[in-house]
């Protein structure tokens, strides 16, 4: 009997260690991705500081694309008081540490689709946590290394993970962001699609 009451307390034990284990691993990855979000940023904003102060540098298009993980925007949606940096590429190193530009789309700017995919809980990355309250008529900026383009959302909609038709090129200049929906679910994706000003 008392060796009983001795082994319950131990799994007990166990389990309590094994939640709390858990926990702070959630909050170590949180700090650390909230760390590298801002140090992105900051590079970010030091690459647009030097650009102003030389001559202007090319911006990045389909016949100059930038190279996998490399830092190209910064993404900004007021309304759900959203900042993110936007490196090149969808790997999985990529959104650990930012927005991801999916490869092969449009760049800002050009005519097309440019689309940027992201994570949105906090085992992966909260970068697009708060996507889902984003409206029709909303602004998003996108700062480049030469200026910021501004984008009203004009459809909001949720597919199937198999729906690759986010991803198709377009006649004109859109902007297509898609994260995996409902939060800590993921059984579909949750796309807004926008316009420029």
């Amino acid at each position: 009997m008392r060796n009983r009451v001795i082994l319950k307390k131990i799994i007990g034990l166990v389990f309590i260690g094994f939640g709390l284990s858990i926990l702070f691993a959630s909050i170590l990855v949180n700090i650390r991705q909230q760390v590298s979000q801002k140090q992105l940023i900051e590079q970010f904003n030091e690459m647009v500081q030097k650009t102003a102060s030389s001559e202007t540098e090319e911006e990045y298009s389909t016949l100059n694309p930038a190279d996998e993980g490399e830092l190209i925007y910064n993404l900004r949606i007021p309304s759900i008081d959203s900042e993110n940096p936007v490196c090149e590429g969808t790997s999985r190193e990529v959104l650990r540490d930012s927005l991801g530009h999916q490869t092969g789309t449009a760049y800002i700017g050009e005519n097309g689709n440019c689309v940027i995919a992201g994570h949105r809980n906090y085992t992966f990355g909260k970068f697009f946590n708060r996507l889902d309250e984003v409206r029709v008529g909303d602004i998003i900026y996108v700062d480049t290394k030469n200026d910021t383009r501004e984008y009203r959302v004009k459809e909001i909609k949720v597919v199937e993970p198999t729906d690759t038709s986010v991803l198709d090129d377009t006649e004109n200049e859109q902007l297509t962001l898609y994260t995996c929906t409902p939060i800590y679910v993921a059984t579909h994706r949750l796309v807004i699609i926008s316009e420029p000003l």
